[in-house]
């Protein structure tokens, strides 16, 4: 199946129809944007780091968004449109001169985040802000720049390290769908044969209905809120 015929099937079809982590991206993607929503204002500037393809510079007001990322990692290079390159540690940006933030599926490809945490604040001003999403449950991907993965405590204790102050923690997923997910990673990866087409058919037929059921059962089965995909925080900077 070619590339133009792909995204004309998931431009007509469902996202959860060919999606196999649907579940997953879905509700990261709208947690990280209603944290961005609360969080910016006119006349603010917002710094994304690990910009990739800018997936929320449409929710930044025009000229308050700057997006940086690294020339070498586990991405190629198509899925970068930086303004700025950047050393992975060090960002060109003076000492509290930014209002905030963005890093969206970085810190796990950082081989000491807690150094880029700290870059991150110093470039942040005073009662400034810092949103997050990072794995706690995912495959290794983008190899081998795959460094780590957090926990709520985690990352709480890095934040706070760093003099920031947690304001928000979401949890992306429910136990059962975090599990679903991870059923659907193992059978496109392991199961799935490699022709042309037929990951959108083994999509339909088994992903989508495994992605369903978790769906349902999540609002009935007990869930201690341990077990998830994708931790999206928010802090703030208090010195």
């Amino acid at each position: 199946m070619n590339n133009n015929l792909k995204t004309k099937i998931k431009l007509i079809i469902p996202e959860i129809l060919w999606n196999p982590i649907y579940i997953n991206t879905n509700k990261t993607s709208k947690s990280v944007k209603k944290l961005i929503l609360s969080s910016i204002k006119n006349e603010h500037k917002w710094i994304d780091v690990g910009c990739g393809l800018r997936p929320y510079e449409v929710l930044f007001p025009r000229g308050c968004y700057i997006g940086v990322d690294v020339e070498v990692s586990g991405a190629k290079d198509s899925m970068k449109i930086p303004d700025h390159y950047y050393d992975g540690l060090n960002l060109p940006f003076d000492t509290g001169s930014v209002d905030g933030v963005i890093s969206t599926q970085v810190l796990e490809h950082v081989p000491d985040a807690r150094l880029l945490i700290k870059e991150m604040s110093r470039i942040v001003k005073p009662n400034g802000s810092i949103i997050l999403s990072i794995p706690f449950v995912w495959q290794e991907h983008e190899i081998p720049f795959d460094f780590s993965r957090f926990t709520s405590f985690g990352i709480t204790e890095l934040l706070s390290d760093a003099g920031f102050e947690i304001e928000e923690i979401i949890k992306d997923t429910s136990s059962i769908e975090s599990i679903a997910i991870l059923l659907n990673v193992y059978i496109l990866n392991n199961l799935t044969p490699k022709i042309p087409g037929i990951g959108f058919l083994f999509n339909l037929i088994f992903c989508f209905p495994i992605q369903l059921i978790a769906i349902t059962l999540q609002s009935v089965l007990p869930d201690k809120g341990s077990l998830y995909i994708y931790l999206i925080v928010k802090a703030k900077k208090l010195y």
